[in-house]
């Protein structure tokens, strides 16, 4: 038996093994992944320069503005692409940022056409955001959780679930159901200036430890996902971060930059609205320290060969929006009583 101490060792590192694999599925962390997606359906409301615009031959020499504002059908297009993805991809809770409905109209409706597709087992939470009376449309904040993720209801009375944030920024909290505990999910637009005003991270900061709290939710069950094109160098963004525990799902998934960057001038939608801004990590999900993170990906890469609108917007393909979306596979981890940061 001149092996006996060898096979010992390896049983007892096994025992070890799997005592710590247990312990991570039963008691430390949800015993079932969470795939988050966060993605900007983009309202149309910005146009792109003159000067990037291809005239129609019906028009006369001088290229007038690209206008997509109030277009349903460039809209129902883009949309198609978005339910195509989504019934390829799971997603178990889905953030959406700028929504978009004709008033009085049931087929005009984002909501409308995305639940009878790939969002039909969805809940979705809608918050009305801004109204534009030129086009008679509404742009609201979404959150969508799948039938394996419960969404609490709301209750008559309870504390706020929006805010503005900025001139043009909002901040959108609903809780879910995870495991048998509690979650928050913060669907957020920061404001397009944000660079000039870092004093929105501690506004979002208070808004998610006031209301985190009113709904008896641990820390370490959060997620805030949305527009934030921060630079994650920032001195201001770390400290946000830092002050509520969180983590950028795609630390460690960005060996090369440009896998990251969704907002992206190779998107044509996105050149023409942007005047040709530069490429960068614009949509981010930041998820708690002390979550597992199993894959992080940039999303909705797949543009479509689209003749038509190279005449009438100055692109032969399709993008399903102004830029890619994210996703992160998650874990949380499972919180004890007299939780707090």
């Amino acid at each position: 038996m001149k092996n006996l101490p060898v096979i010992l060792l390896l049983a007892g590192l096994w025992l070890v093994t799997a005592a710590c694999v247990s312990r991570l599925f039963t008691t430390g962390y949800d015993d079932r992944t969470l795939v988050v997606h966060t993605f900007n359906l983009f309202n149309q409301k910005i146009s792109a320069p003159a000067s990037t615009a291809t005239p129609s031959s019906s028009s006369s020499s001088s290229p007038s503005p690209t206008t997509w504002n109030g277009d349903w059908i460039f809209r129902r297009d883009r949309l198609e692409l978005i339910d195509q993805y989504f019934r390829a991809h799971r997603a178990d809770v889905v953030l959406f940022q700028q929504s978009m409905q004709r008033a009085h109209s049931e087929v005009e409706w984002d909501q409308s056409i995305l639940t009878a597709g790939a969002f039909a087992e969805f809940d979705w939470r809608s918050e009305p955001v801004a109204e534009y009376m030129d086009t008679s449309e509404t742009e609201s904040m979404v959150v969508a959780a799948s039938s394996i993720v419960g969404m609490k209801q709301r209750q008559a009375g309870e504390s706020p679930s929006l805010w503005h944030v900025g001139p043009d920024g909002f901040l959108q909290a609903a809780a879910l159901e995870l495991g048998g505990q509690s979650a928050a999910v913060f669907n957020i637009q920061m404001p397009s200036k944000i660079e000039r005003d870092p004093i929105w991270f501690s506004f979002i900061e208070e808004r998610v430890r006031e209301w985190i709290k009113i709904q008896g939710i641990c820390p370490k069950r959060m997620i805030i996902a949305g527009f934030i094109p921060a630079d994650v160098e920032a001195r201001r963004f770390g400290e946000f971060l830092e002050a509520l525990s969180l983590k950028d799902s795609s630390t460690g998934f960005c060996d090369v930059a440009n896998k990251c960057q969704t907002a992206n001038p190779a998107n044509d939608i996105y050149r023409l609205a942007s005047d040709g801004a530069a490429a960068s990590q614009a949509d981010r999900i930041l998820v708690p320290k002390s979550a597992i993170v199993y894959s992080a990906v940039r999303t909705h890469d797949a543009p479509i060969k689209a003749q038509p609108y190279e005449t009438a917007m100055g692109f032969a393909q399709l993008w399903p929006s102004i830029r890619n979306g994210w996703e992160a596979s998650i874990r949380f981890a499972s919180c004890s009583s007299g939780f707090g940061f």
